[in-house]
Parts: structure tokens; sequence; C-alpha cells
């Protein structure tokens, strides 16, 4: 596997309150994409080199995402900034760019600012992806088993991150590297439990990302029919107003006949 390219990453607060937030990145190799929640914009930007985002509010910027590709596109790595609280951001010294550092746990990782850390090689695992490979070519996954391992958030999540289902992994073209026969009798249940909650939290990702792009979509749809009540409304005052002037039209062009 060669050596993941570096990036770096800032954020700034400027004066105020509200949208006083920008964020930016450049990116030694490869390219980066930056997805940033904002109303009626559903359409990822395209990957470059270097990026720029201003005027966001606090919650905007935890809800953005940053992800890194290289080599040719094969590879890549998301990072969250969801760890950036309002206390966190709010002690930003203002006007001046404050760079993240990347912190990673379980398989996930975040952007938040501090001292440097080293990424883990062991639980930041790039995902090759292959020119071919669609969902869709995906076997169905019974997933039912969501909702009962919802509980198991709040407990800690091991550092390590479990290798990819064979199926999975076989339709996005990720090598499988051969298991050593006796880790495989001695930590079959743990393998087994360790992939199935693998995809549940990337189905629970997923599900979160659809979820606040419904509630975007949800927002832009009550903010145009307030519009079409105002403008009903109005056009309804106006009308009431045509037919006054209309009347008192005629009643004056009849005294003007007597």
């Amino acid at each position: 596997m060669s050596e993941m390219p570096r990036f770096r990453f800032w954020v700034r607060r400027s004066p105020g309150e509200g949208a006083v937030y920008a964020i930016r990145f450049e990116v030694e190799g490869g390219k980066g994409l930056l997805r940033v929640a904002r109303p009626g914009v559903l359409v990822d930007p395209p990957a470059r080199e270097s990026g720029f985002e201003e005027r966001l509010t606090s919650a905007q910027v935890r809800a953005s995402r940053f992800l890194h590709v290289w080599d040719s596109g094969r590879k890549r790595q998301g990072y969250v900034l969801s760890r950036l609280t309002d206390p966190v951001l709010g002690s930003l010294p203002p006007t001046s760019w404050e760079e993240l550092h990347v912190v990673s746990d379980g398989g996930f990782c975040w952007l938040v600012p501090g001292g440097p850390e080293e990424l883990d090689a062991s639980a930041i695992v790039p995902i090759e992806v292959t020119a071919a490979t669609t969902i869709t070519d995906l076997p169905s996954i019974d997933v039912s088993a969501a909702d009962e391992l919802d509980e198991l958030d709040d407990e800690p999540v091991s550092e390590e991150v479990p290798a990819p289902a064979p199926v999975v992994a076989e339709q996005l073209g990720v090598p499988l590297e051969e298991p050593d026969p006796a880790e495989v009798l001695s930590e079959s249940s743990l393998m087994v439990f360790g992939r199935a909650t693998n995809l549940v939290r990337y189905l629970r990702r997923e599900k979160a990302r659809d979820r606040h792009q419904l509630a975007e979509l949800q927002a832009e749809l009550d903010r145009l029919r307030r519009l079409l009540d105002e403008s009903q409304r109005r056009e309804t005052e106006l009308r009431t107003r045509v037919a006054q002037y209309q009347r008192r039209l005629k009643a004056r062009e009849s005294a003007l006949q007597k």
C-alpha cells in the first residue's frame, strides 16, 4: 500500500455571531472534496487541490465532510468535523486561521484543533475502488440487526478496524489478506460481529445523511409554501382593492351622467 499523501485543513472565526466561520484545505497529493451543508445545494462540488468556503454557521461547519482522494481516484479517506462544538469554535482566536489535525478512533477520522497527531495506519484503511464498481451490483444484505445494535453506541469502540466482509470486498475490488487459520478458529465469532458492526455503522451514516438532505428539502418546501400563501394573500388583497376602485369609478360615472 502506497503512503497516504498529506493534506492541510483550517478553520477561521470572524468577529460577530451567526455565519462567521470559514474553512479551507490544501492537498499535497491527490485532490480533496469538501461537502458543506447549504440549503438547496444537493450536488457535491468537484474534487480539487484546494478549496474555500465562508459564511458558515457552527452547525454547517459540524455537518461538513472532507473527502481526500488520491492514486487516480482509486483510494479515498473521509473526515468529519462533528467534534467542532460551539464551545470549541467559540474558543478559536478571531480573524486567524486555526489548523486542524486528524484524530482517529475505531476507523472514524475527525478533524479537530490542537496539537498534530500522526495518522494511525492500522486505524485508517483507504478503500480501493474500480471504475466498474456500482452499488447496484451488491447482493441484498439483511440489516434487521441494525436496530438491535443501537444500544452499542455508548460502549467504547476498539481501535482496530475489522476486515471487510468477503461479499462486499469482492464487489468493491478490495483485496482480502489470507487469514491465519489459528486466528480464524479462535476469533471467528469476533470477526463476524466486527464486520456486522462495521456494516451497520456505514448504513447508519448513510441514513443520517439521507435524513439531513430530507430535512433540507422539507425546509425548502415549507419556505416555498409560505411564499405561495403570501402571494395568494396578496393577490386576494389586490383583487379586493381593484373591485373597490371599479365600483367607485362606476358610481362617479353615473353621477356625471345625471
